[in-house]
C-alpha cells in the first residue's frame, strides 16, 4: 500500500519502505520565541470598540473557530494563543487593526496559513487573521492574477486550473501565499520560470502607521518596498493584502515519483547527476530516508513525456530498478492537486535549510554516514534536496531581496515527532539533526532559506538576506522604525528600532 511522507508527517520506514509521494519535511522542536507579556488585560469595551471599526468579526477566546484559527501548523508553539483575533475582510480592516493594537500597546502579528516552522505567527496580542481575504481575481489582458492576501493554496489551486494558468506554487493544500511569496517561494516550475517572488508585478500593503500602499517597482515611493518584498519575508515590513503575480500557461507534464532501497549511495550520485543535466522544465525534490539501511525517493514534474522522463533517469536505472514507480502524463492542475500536493496537517517538527551550489561526492557520503545514525522517533525524519538553478539563478543576487541566487539545490534536513515523544528521545534526534547539519554545511553556500525559518541559527539574518541585509534595514527604518512588526529574527531598522 502506497503512503505518504509529508513535511508535516512522517512515518518510520525500513529500507523497504513504501513509495514516498510528498514533500520536504518539517520538525523537531526549537527553541521557544521569547513571549512578550500583555500590559494588562484589556476591558471588553476596548474589543468591542475594535469589532465596531471592523467588516469582519473579532473573536476571543472561547468564541466559535477561535481554536481552530489560533492553532498553529507547527505544534511545538501551541502554547502562545492570542488575546484576540481580526477576521479581516479588507486592507482597511488590516489598517484599523494596526491602529488600534498600537493604541493598546498590544503586540500584533498577520496570520495567513499558520505554516511558520519557527512559530512567528503566534502572539499573545492581537492576531491579525487574513484567511477572509481570498479573493482570485485574473486579468486576461495581462496575465496577471492578483489574489488576496489571506488566500490558500486550497482556493489558488483550482482557481488557476480554471483559467489553464499557473505561477511558482508551493504544494501544501493549506500554505497561505502571502509568506510563501515575502520569502522567495520555491516549487517544481522554479527552474523554469523563476521563484514565484520573481513573478510578483505589485503589491498591496498595510504599512506600522496604518496607511493603505499600492507597492509598484516603477515608484520612486514604493519601488524599495516592492523590493523588499521579493524576499525579505513576511512580518517585517507591514502586511500584504494582495499580490498581483504574472502568470505562464500550462496544459500536461510527466508527473514521477520513484523509490530506491538497492545500493542507495551508488544511486542517489548517479541521479543527482542525471537531474543536474536535465532541461530547465524538469522540476524535482529528492529524499533520502534514514535508517540503518537508508532509501531514496524522488518526486516531480516534466515539461515532456515519460519517455523523456525515462532517458533522463537512464543513469540511475543502470545502477538500480526502482522498488517501486509511478511515471505519467496527464493535465498539469490534475498532477498537481491529485499526484504531487501534499497534505500539511499539524504536526511536531523542526527543519534545517541550506543551499549547495553542487553536492560532491564527500557530501553524498557525509549525508548517508548520518543517515545510518539516525536514533528514530515515533514518527519520521529526512534530508531532502529541492532542485533550483536555471531561473532561479538568471537575477543577480542584488535585484531581488532574495539573496540566493548561486544554487543548485536547497537541503533541508527535517525531524517529526510525536506528543509522546520523551524528552530524552528528542533530546537523542535533536541533537542527531543539528550534528547532520553541521556535518552538511562545510559543503554548502552560506545561505539558508527564510522560507524556513530555524531558531537554532546563531546568524539567522546573516544567513537568510546576506549581502542584502543592509538594504532591507534602510527599509525597514524608513516604513516601520518603531518596530511595530517584530518577532525573535525579524530585520531590525537601521539604527535599531526608535521609540
Amino acid at each position: 500500500m502506497h503512503e505518504a511522507i509529508t513535511r508535516r508527517r512522517f512515518l518510520v520506514r525500513s529500507a523497504q519502505a513504501a513509495l514516498v509521494a510528498s514533500a520536504g519535511v518539517a520538525c523537531a522542536p526549537a527553541p521557544r520565541p521569547e513571549v512578550p507579556r500583555l500590559p494588562r488585560d484589556l476591558d471588553p469595551s476596548r474589543w468591542k470598540d475594535l469589532a465596531g471599526r471592523l467588516s469582519g468579526p473579532v473573536l476571543r477566546p472561547g468564541d466559535s473557530s477561535f481554536a481552530r484559527i489560533a492553532t498553529p501548523n507547527n505544534l511545538v508553539f501551541n502554547t502562545v494563543f492570542p488575546s484576540g483575533i481580526a477576521r479581516c475582510r479588507n486592507a482597511n480592516d488590516v489598517a484599523q487593526s494596526i491602529r488600534w493594537a498600537r493604541e493598546q500597546g498590544m503586540p500584533l502579528v498577520a496570520r495567513c496559513g499558520g505554516h511558520s516552522y519557527a512559530g512567528y505567527s503566534t502572539t499573545p496580542g492581537l492576531m491579525i487573521d487574513l484567511s477572509l481575504i481570498n479573493q482570485v481575481d485574473w486579468n486576461p489582458t495581462t496575465g496577471v492574477v492578483t489574489v488576496g492576501g489571506g488566500v490558500h493554496n486550497s482556493t489558488l489551486y483550482p482557481a488557476l486550473r480554471n483559467l489553464r494558468v499557473a505561477i511558482t506554487h508551493g504544494r501544501c493544500p493549506t500554505v497561505g501565499v502571502g509568506g510563501f511569496f515575502l520569502g522567495g517561494g520555491i516549487g517544481f516550475n522554479m527552474r523554469a520560470h523563476g521563484l514565484a517572488c520573481d513573478q510578483l508585478v505589485s503589491s498591496q500593503l498595510v504599512t506600522a502607521d496604518g496607511r493603505i500602499l499600492a507597492l509598484d517597482p516603477t515608484s520612486p515611493a514604493t519601488s524599495e518596498l516592492f523590493w523588499a518584498c521579493q524576499g525579505g519575508a513576511g512580518g517585517n515590513f507591514g502586511i500584504n493584502t494582495a499580490f498581483s503575480v504574472k502568470t505562464f500557461p500550462v496544459s500536461r507534464i510527466t508527473a514521477f515519483n520513484l523509490s530506491w532501497s538497492a545500493r542507495p549511495r551508488e544511486l542517489y550520485g548517479q541521479l543527482l547527476g542525471a537531474l543536474d543535466g536535465a532541461p530547465e522544465g524538469l522540476g524535482s525534490r529528492v529524499q533520502i530516508t534514514p535508517g540503518p539501511e537508508p532509501s531514496v525517493q524522488l518526486l516531480g514534474q516534466f515539461v515532456g513525456t515519460p519517455a523523456q522522463v525515462r532517458s533522463i533517469l537512464r543513469p540511475a536505472y543502470d545502477v538500480a530498478t526502482p522498488d517501486r514507480e509511478r511515471i505519467e502524463e496527464m493535465d498539469y492542475w490534475k498532477a498537481q492537486m491529485e499526484f504531487l500536493s501534499e497534505p500539511g496537517g499539524p504536526g511536531f517538527y523542526q527543519e534545517r535549510s541550506r543551499f549547495f551550489a553542487g553536492v560532491s561526492g564527500a557530501a553524498i557520503d557525509t549525508a548517508f554516514e548520518w543517515a545510518r545514525r539516525w536514533p528514530g522517533t515515533t514518527q519520521g525524519a529526512h534530508m531532502v534536496l529541492f532542485q533550483t538553478g536555471m531561473q532561479v539563478n538568471k537575477p543577480k543576487w542584488d535585484e531581488t531581496a532574495f539573496v540566493h541566487r548561486n544554487s543548485t539545490w536547497l537541503m533541508t534536513i527535517a525531524l517529526g515527532w510525536g506528543g509522546d515523544t520523551s524528552d530524552e528521545l528528542l533530546k537523542q534526534n535533536r541533537e542527531w539533526q543539528d550534528g547532520f547539519y553541521q556535518a552538511m554545511i562545510r559543503f554548502a553556500t552560506p545561505g539558508s532559506f527564510q522560507n524556513f525559518p530555524d531558531p537554532s541559527l546563531t546568524n539567522p539574518l546573516d544567513a537568510y538576506y546576506g549581502p542584502n541585509l543592509a538594504k532591507l534595514q534602510t527599509v525597514k527604518a524608513k516604513f516601520d522604525p518603531t518596530c511595530v512588526f517584530k518577532y525573535p529574527q525579524a530585520i531590525p531598522p537601521a539604527g535599531g528600532c526608535k521609540s
